[in-house]
């Protein structure tokens, strides 16, 4: 076995390089040699300088880029260096860009770097793809492969350097685009290690943060075990087991896999019985979505798959979040061509009516705005056309059609700039206009080389908390061009900081499954249910690590302590060769004298 085990290395090893030597034969250039030289240096909101000429200290590679961001930007694209591509790339194709890369002067957080875009640049600029690096003060050699999303449009397909972010001084070198198209797996290229800050081992942050769980999350509970007639039992041996977490641990759900007799879906619907406790319908209750549903004469969304979803959750004690009411930026229930439509108001809120009525008897809370104020700046929303106390009048509509709670939500929160000063505001104006929110909901969409370090998250989320008390992670995936160990640790970092704020109630993601959702790589499981190694820190924190499993013993009085994360419990309960078992909710604000638990022996409820 130890020979085997030996040999196993060197054997994958030679097969990955046999790989990449056949792939390398069959790619080809897809931008030219003199291509770099010929980019274009744009600056936006930011100080920074770019020229292209001699470098020092890259042996055969004497020219170059030097790219000196004094003051950073708004936006990652604040400062960017874009270079055409010249071959084709189609939708599918393996592409590897590779390059030579310092940093002369890093950011004050020690990680200078920055994102990859290649993309079309057309309305909206479609990504074929995106990736992140990270450089020190050392001559690197940079790999980033990508599965294109999209056809390269020629004139019109560039790869950006996007810089924007950090106050940094970068030398990029040696720049070189080659498609592989299908002759190999993104796997079997290279890539460049990608570093954030607290992704060590033995970080010191996370070991706080792991006692803050302990302190924040956890809490002795107290049961008083009796009979029907109220007799305590003393002696009885109680097994808590946590069913359900409290905190919103979920991710998306679409109507149609919860069709009534289609059983194609049944690893799927298995698997948010195992780890979620909360779900949210990814499009089913959007605007113009749910009023599709409604005729229930669709091939994707019906009405009464809907409603099918939001049984199977309700029999399972699993939460749903309604996303949305209404939406801050355009889009096309409110298109910016209707902008001076004299309906747009009550368009939007015959939506937020609709959605209170249809859904508010299984919702668990509400999304009253989305995307507040979007990634313009200034924003560019319809509170612009429909007045200042638009937002405020959006809450007051939504609290008199229902009492669930109601969360703001928006993209890019943790990033520096505009987005999160934007937000910031609107969030103190609702404050100042007497309507608040019950929750600020922060969505969480990354890349690799926009990963926000874990202590800069919490010192983000202390920031907002500082508004209203009630934080969630409303939609979370990271992509990282198949970078498994990177996309996992990320995750692990990110769920334990969020749990171990006391102000979060719920994280959940946005893609966790391969065969659903926008961005298949970021999903925690694979078509075939198998989980990937960001569905292993999944299984291990949430539906292991902080999913109680205990036993206690009651004492004289009949009084059984345990301390346990908060939610639904299924207590087992055996006394004097008899068992009996009972669901008892253990919330994390319960009082502190013991809950009464009433036990019907042979009997499950």
């Amino acid at each position: 076995m130890k020979t085997l085990r030996s040999l196993t290395c060197p054997i994958l090893l030679l097969a990955a390089a046999t790989a990449f030597v056949r792939a390398a034969e069959d790619a080809t250039a897809v931008i030219s040699a003199d291509a770099p030289a010929q980019a274009s240096f744009t600056v936006a909101d930011a100080v920074a300088t770019g020229t292209f000429g001699p470098l020092d200290g890259v042996p055969g590679r004497p020219l170059g880029w030097t790219v000196d961001a004094l003051r950073p930007g708004l936006r990652l694209w604040s400062v960017q260096l874009a270079i055409p591509l010249e071959g084709p790339v189609a939708a599918g194709d393996a592409v590897l860009i590779t390059f030579w890369a310092r940093a002369e002067r890093v950011p004050s957080d020690g990680t200078a770097g920055g994102i990859i875009a290649v993309e079309n640049r057309t309305p909206g600029n479609p990504k074929l793809g995106m990736g992140g690096f990270t450089v020190d003060g050392e001559w690197r050699r940079i790999d980033v492969p990508f599965l294109a999303g999209v056809d390269a449009i020629p004139g019109k397909a560039v790869l950006a350097f996007q810089l924007g972010e950090r106050s940094q001084r970068l030398q990029i070198a040696d720049v070189v685009v080659t498609n592989h198209r299908r002759s190999v797996r993104l796997t079997d290229l290279p890539r460049a290690a990608i570093h954030y800050p607290g992704r060590e081992a033995d970080a010191a942050w996370r070991q706080h943060a792991i006692a803050r769980i302990e302190k924040h999350r956890v809490r002795e509970f107290g049961l008083r075990i009796g009979d029907e007639s109220g007799r305590p039992l003393p002696g009885a041996t109680v097994r808590a087991r946590l069913a359900r977490h409290e905190f919103l641990f979920g991710g998306t759900i679409k109507g149609e896999f919860f069709r009534p007799g289609d059983t194609r879906w049944g690893k799927y619907r298995d698997t948010i019985d195992r780890h979620f406790s909360a779900v949210v319908f990814e499009n089913d209750l959007k605007p113009g979505v749910l009023e599709d549903s409604i005729r229930n004469d669709g091939d994707h969304v019906r009405w009464a798959w809907t409603e099918a979803a939001a049984e199977w959750c309700r029999q399972r004690n699993v939460a749903i979040r309604g996303h949305y009411m209404v939406a801050g930026v355009w889009g096309s229930f409110a298109s910016r061509d209707r902008s001076t439509d004299p309906a747009l108001r009550d368009r939007l809120l015959r939506h937020l009516r609709l959605l209170a009525e249809k859904a508010g008897p299984f919702i668990h809370d509400f999304d009253v705005l989305n995307h507040p104020v979007g990634w313009s700046n200034p924003p560019q929303t319809v509170r612009g056309v429909l007045g200042p106390g638009f937002y405020a009048d959006v809450i007051r509509e939504a609290r008199g059609l229902t009492d669930r709670p109601l969360w703001v939500n928006e993209d890019r929160t943790f990033n520096p700039g505009f987005q999160q000063d934007h937000y910031f505001s609107c969030v103190q104006e609702l404050l100042d206009a007497g309507t608040p929110p019950d929750g600020i909901g922060i969505q969480g969409h990354f890349h690799s080389g926009s990963l926000v370090a874990p202590e800069e998250v919490l010192r983000v989320s202390d920031r907002f908390a500082s508004l209203v008390p009630a934080l969630m992670l409303t939609e979370w995936d990271v992509m990282t061009n198949g970078d498994e160990d990177l996309q996992a640790d990320y995750l692990r970092d990110t769920l334990i900081a969020a749990y171990s704020h006391p102000a979060y109630r719920g994280f959940l993601m946005w893609v966790w499954w391969e065969g659903a959702g926008w961005r298949p790589e970021a999903a925690l499981f694979r078509r075939d249910g198998s989980e990937k190694p960001n569905g292993r820190v999944w299984r291990e924190l949430v539906s292991e690590r902080w999913r109680t499993d205990t036993t206690a013993t009651t004492d004289a009085a009949g009084v059984a302590h345990f301390r346990g994360h908060a939610g639904l419990y299924e207590l087992t309960i055996e006394h004097e060769g008899r068992t009996g078992t009972v669901q008892h909710s253990l919330p994390l604000a319960a009082p502190p004298e013991p809950a009464t638990v009433t036990v019907r022996w042979n009997e499950t409820r």
